[in-house]
């Protein structure tokens, strides 16, 4: 139903922004009715209308549920060529005009890293899983640097996003999710613009350990919600 309406929603509006505030009540939706009870912890104050480059960990399809469900900005997903191929949700990521990555073909991912960059300059916000892949054992895997290259060329901050509970609710290899609590944290933002280069070197692990904090506090006591700072 919600890959029907981003397409006639694409009719209306070219840019593409319809389709994601309706991904963002898609993402509401789903949350409600599987009875998964999402909370977002903000660490961050976002600055209205400046675009961001959102890193997650990512260890289950529920993720993006939670994610869109959650988040204070409208954000579209780096996502692999492949997913544009799936009758009506592939239809519906294009008609977002989602930003995707064709990895077998490195000139073209070349292409799409570039064509990206400039559409962040221009105000749009992305959300990236630089794992590469969902996490099979529930453990945050090693970042990717693509993602990172990305929010450098685009001179745009990096928000660290910790998402937890979800692996719990619908592991790999399981269609049937079980209701419960998911916590979702943005951790405050990373610059990076005029980065020297030994900072660019380890901007991936200074990421990376931002993520597996939250992931580890929020393991080891309940949190409440707090809203975030801003609503774009």
């Amino acid at each position: 139903m919600f890959s029907l309406l981003a397409y006639v929603a694409r009719l209306v509006d070219n840019s593409g922004d319809k389709v994601i505030e309706l991904a963002h009540v898609w993402g509401k939706t789903l949350a409600f009715l599987t009875g998964m009870r999402v909370t977002l912890r903000s660490e961050a104050t976002l600055e209205p209308g400046r675009p961001y480059v959102f890193v997650a960990n990512h260890v289950s399809a529920a993720d993006i549920w939670a994610l869109y469900a959650v988040l204070p900005v409208r954000v579209r997903m780096i996502a692999k060529k492949q997913l544009g191929a799936i009758p009506f949700f592939g239809w519906a990521l294009r008609a977002g005009r989602f930003v995707f990555i064709d990895r077998q073909d490195p000139h073209a991912a070349r292409r799409s890293i570039d064509e990206a960059a400039r559409r962040i300059r221009g105000g749009v916000s992305v959300l990236i899983f630089p794992e590469g892949t969902r996490s099979r054992d529930g453990r945050l895997g090693s970042f990717k640097k693509g993602g990172f290259h990305l929010a450098v060329n685009a001179g745009v901050p990096i928000v660290p996003v910790a998402v937890r509970g979800t692996f719990a609710l619908l592991p790999p290899k399981t269609l049937w999710i079980r209701p419960g609590p998911v916590e979702v944290v943005l951790a405050p933002p990373v610059p990076t613009q005029g980065l020297a280069d030994t900072e660019r070197s380890h901007l991936v692990e200074r990421v990376q350990a931002m993520v597996a904090a939250r992931l580890a506090a929020s393991e080891e006591r309940p949190v409440a919600a707090r809203p975030a700072a801003v609503r774009q």
